[in-house]
């Protein structure tokens, strides 16, 4: 208790014996001896709720470790581990018999390639499931936090990735083209043989495999063939001397697409006759559009025509004439 003066006021000593009920501060009265006087010179504050503060964040973050380091352990880490390879074990085994069966049952191929990339999604997503639900069962206060907390570093640090992943999903869901289908992107075109969560790829033809950032097919024109259709059109273009008969050459035109053996005849088979000029020299160009039986003889199908048809017009001696009349 603190030593009043025998002459103190009585109004300082009532209001320093006042008990104070803020918890958040401490008041002390600073009290100074003169010979025979003591002075009182108080109260003095001292804030504590800088310091209660501090402790309690320590409190929380200490807590979160202790939470994260019971959650997670090396047992858990390599279980985790495990069935990730698993997982990518058991992706690649469907995935060759699948492609390995669509090579075998021709009737079903574009359908059992299609079914790949969602094979793939669902297993993955399963396997996910399994390591957050099963394995790691988390409090769902904790999960939100560390997903909030990935989110805001992964949205800096990997945008373009974030991009093309959600990219996927939307080629997945949306299916502007499928596997199997020819697409034409920019200045690469092929049959596209894989749609992953990143990228997709096609195969050109010259046999090179060109990866697509799934990102940039969600932003660029994309030009399908045969949208899911084994069946697909070919146009073959023939260019010839001005002067051929062109009645004629459009018979034979005809005749060389119905003949081939890769052209699929419940579509219908046109020629079409265009007049251009090139270095100043008056030319006929042919345009020979028919359907493939597959996608994939759409190369051998063209050869095939220009070879028929120029055989036709060199053994009825055409061109020959045509070049002698020019001459």
């Amino acid at each position: 208790m603190p030593v009043y003066p025998a002459d103190a006021p009585q109004e300082i000593i009532q209001q320093q014996d006042t008990t104070r009920t803020d918890t958040s501060r401490t008041d002390t009265l600073r009290i100074r001896q003169k010979g025979d006087t003591t002075i009182i010179v108080g109260p003095v504050r001292v804030d504590t709720s800088t310091a209660t503060r501090d402790s309690t964040i320590g409190d929380k973050v200490g807590q979160k470790v202790t939470e994260v380091h019971e959650l997670i352990s090396a047992g858990t880490i390599i279980l985790i581990l495990v069935l990730l390879i698993v997982t990518h074990l058991i992706n690649r085994l469907l995935i060759s018999i699948l492609d390995t069966l669509s090579e075998r049952f021709f009737k079903y191929r574009l359908t059992l390639k299609r079914l790949i990339p969602v094979i793939r999604l669902v297993i993955w997503a399963i396997a996910f499931y399994i390591i957050l639900a099963g394995i790691i069962d988390p409090p769902w206060g904790t999960v939100i936090t560390v997903l909030a907390s990935i989110g805001v570093a992964v949205g800096f640090a990997a945008q373009d990735i974030l991009k093309n992943v959600f990219g996927g999903f939307m080629i997945i869901l949306d299916r502007p083209f499928q596997v199997g289908d020819k697409i034409e992107v920019g200045d690469d075109y092929g049959e596209v043989t894989q749609i992953g969560l990143r990228s997709s790829r096609i195969l050109t033809p010259d046999d090179s495999i060109v990866s697509l950032p799934n990102g940039e097919l969600m932003n660029k024109a994309v030009s399908n063939a045969n949208s899911g259709a084994f069946d697909c059109q070919v146009v073959a273009e023939i260019y010839l001397p001005a002067h051929v008969p062109i009645d004629l050459v459009k018979r034979i035109a005809y005749k060389a697409a119905v003949s081939s053996r890769y052209v699929y005849l419940n579509k219908p088979v046109s020629v079409i006759v265009l007049n251009e000029v090139h270095e100043e020299n008056f030319i006929v160009k042919l345009r020979v559009k028919a359907y493939v039986l597959d996608i994939r003889y759409e190369f051998p199908f063209k050869s095939d025509m220009t070879e028929l048809i120029l055989g036709e017009l060199n053994e009825k001696e055409i061109l020959a004439s045509s070049v002698h009349r020019k001459g």
